[in-house]
């Protein structure tokens, strides 16, 4: 059974209208239409000029604006303040006494100056011993 293949996209018709579209209207008639076409050469020219200025003085502001974005300070987040330390957090600080202590007994790296002849004179006199 062979079935006829469809196009995917399928044309639409347009309805007939037997009547041509309009023609658009000539620079003359628009002229006419505005009022433009009665004014003296001098006063087309003002017009001209003063439509310009105006695109101008757009433009302008516009790329001030542009220019003046690079100094607007951007908006800062509200400040968080720290919170107060809870009862249950609170430093001890006799423990923290006692650790230091402690850690200052222990011998790290170099020997003090006292250590080093307590260790002197203990040397020298194992030498004697063995002599």
């Amino acid at each position: 059974v062979n079935k006829r293949k469809e196009p995917k996209k399928k044309s639409v018709k347009k309805e007939y209208t037997p009547f041509p579209p309009p023609q658009p209207e000539s620079q003359i008639d628009k002229e006419l239409a505005s009022g433009e076409y009665f004014l003296k050469a001098s006063q087309k020219k003002r017009q001209k000029m003063e439509a310009i200025k105006a695109k101008q003085a757009e433009a302008l502001t516009k790329r001030q604006e542009e220019r003046n974005k690079a100094f607007i300070p951007p908006k800062e987040k509200p400040a968080v303040k720290p919170k107060e330390a809870s009862t249950e957090t609170k430093i001890d600080v006799a423990a923290i006494k006692e650790k230091v202590k402690k850690a200052k007994t222990k011998k790290l790296g170099a020997l003090t100056a006292e250590e080093v002849k307590l260790k002197m004179e203990a040397d020298e006199k194992k030498q004697k011993r063995k002599k």
